[in-house]
């Protein structure tokens, strides 16, 4: 996915980045020539100033007798140096610097190489006085020089692009907030959360955004506020009627003398049995899907809940004709959360397993502490469940077994009941290859 503050920083740091280093580039260019050209002014300038402070009659009588080394002031001072030639090549006078070998050939600027070193040279002529004055500048100090020069006019700009881009960045950031705010309110949205969006600052461009999503959640709301309604009473006016009818069923069976009478008596409260059982499911699930958190939360102790559950199912058991158990530690294990959900769900979980067993078979349910964790076993000696189904098993009114009374929803609560305090739940096989279901809730 694409994040808009990346594309703008990205885009608009670019041709930041870009412009400031075609300016910079400019800037160096410009700078360096002008250098030359100032450099080239300087070499002039020196020439005219060494012709006029030098008198002909001291240099006539004070004929250059070779150079005199004197201490540099700065170290560009031999940067440039001069020399002042007669017209029959005698050199006058001479700065210690000046290299030897440069002819007197030649007016104005010249490039020379010497000796593998390239030199700028400017001579004057003085028509007048019938001599020679000659300029020469070490190219390698000049293109130093003048680098340097237009480093110093470019370093403010070098400098202030890394700021600039910062700002940028942050500019932009700061004016992406709102999107980022509607995000994250979005992102906390649930079923039992769906208040409109609240934005102090909401920008043109995003305000019709918002507008269309406080809409759709203000619907969807209507929605689930309708769906659980009607689930719930559905759920709870088939109640009464359902009842009544199983025992007027019950009613009619204990009557009826006829054997074919009787199995369809017998069929028709297999039926209404699975069918009080699936409203009585439904009405659990309305309450508990509009909820995100626990009501309230307590110290449950686990181990105690446990004996009581299998004590209100022993009779079930019994009637099936299953083996069911308990397998605990001596000392209770507790666990924070609701005990009536927790009930709920070990209810659930027990009601599955003995209606998925076969008589003769055995459940049980086993708790135990792994790790840092508090772990709720239930095995049965069922079917079992295949490998591609257990993803699908937690979807409402999905069954493997079509021919078992169950309603398909039981898993669906133990499901919800265990997100809600924050447990992982893990079907798996039995252990050695054989027929059964274990069904492991992790408390952490």
């Amino acid at each position: 996915m694409t994040s808009i503050r990346r594309a703008l920083s990205v885009s608009l740091l670019g041709i930041v980045f870009c412009a400031g280093l075609l300016a910079a580039a400019l800037s160096f260019w410009a700078a360096t020539d002008e250098a030359e050209e100032l450099f080239d002014a300087q070499m002039a300038q020196m020439a005219r100033l060494v012709g006029q402070l030098v008198h002909t009659g001291e240099l006539a009588s004070a004929p250059f007798t070779g150079h005199t080394e004197w201490l540099p002031a700065h170290p560009y001072e031999k940067q440039l140096s001069y020399r002042i030639v007669a017209p029959g090549g005698e050199v006058l006078l001479a700065s210690p610097s000046f290299p030897p070998g440069i002819t007197t050939s030649g007016r104005g600027y010249q490039e020379l190489n010497l000796d593998g070193k390239r030199w700028r040279l400017f001579t004057l002529e003085q028509a007048a006085r019938q001599r020679l004055i000659q300029v020469v500048q070490d190219e390698h100090i000049r293109n130093e020089l003048a680098i340097k020069i237009a480093l110093t006019n470019i370093l403010p700009l070098l400098i202030v692009l890394p700021v600039l881009g910062l700002t940028i960045w942050w500019l932009i950031g700061v004016n992406l907030k709102p999107l980022v705010t509607i995000s994250q309110q979005v992102s906390t949205r649930g079923s039992a959360h769906l208040e409109p969006l609240e934005l102090q600052r909401i920008p043109d461009e995003v305000d019709g955004l918002v507008s269309a999503l406080n809409a759709l959640l203000a619907r969807l709301q209507q929605s689930f506020e309708r769906e659980r309604r009607f689930t719930a009473d559905a759920a709870h006016e088939l109640r009464t009627p359902l009842a009544a009818l199983q025992i007027h069923c019950e009613n009619l069976f204990l009557e009826l003398s006829d054997p074919e009478s009787k199995t369809s008596c017998e069929q028709m409260l297999k039926g209404l049995s699975r069918l009080n059982r699936i409203v009585e499911q439904l009405l659990q699930l309305s309450r508990l899907d509009p909820q995100e958190h626990l009501p309230d939360t307590d110290r449950v102790n686990l181990s105690e809940l446990c004996r009581e559950l299998i004590g209100d199912q022993v009779g079930f058991a019994i009637e099936r004709q299953i083996d069911l158990g308990l397998s605990a530690p001596d000392a209770d294990l507790y666990v924070a959360g609701n005990s009536l959900y927790l009930g709920l769900m070990l209810r659930n979980l027990i009601d599955n397993a003995l209606r998925y067993t076969p008589a003769g078979g055995e459940v049980t349910l086993s708790l135990s502490r792994a790790d840092s964790a508090i772990r709720l076993s239930v095995t049965d000696s069922g079917p079992g469940i295949d490998d591609a189904c257990k993803t699908r098993v937690f979807e409402r009114f999905y069954r493997q077994d079509r021919t078992e009374l169950g309603s398909g929803l039981g898993l669906s609560i133990v499901r919800l009941i265990a997100e809600l305090h924050g447990a992982h739940i893990t079907l798996l096989n039995r252990p050695n290859k054989r027929s059964g279901l274990v069904v492991q809730v992790d408390f952490e």
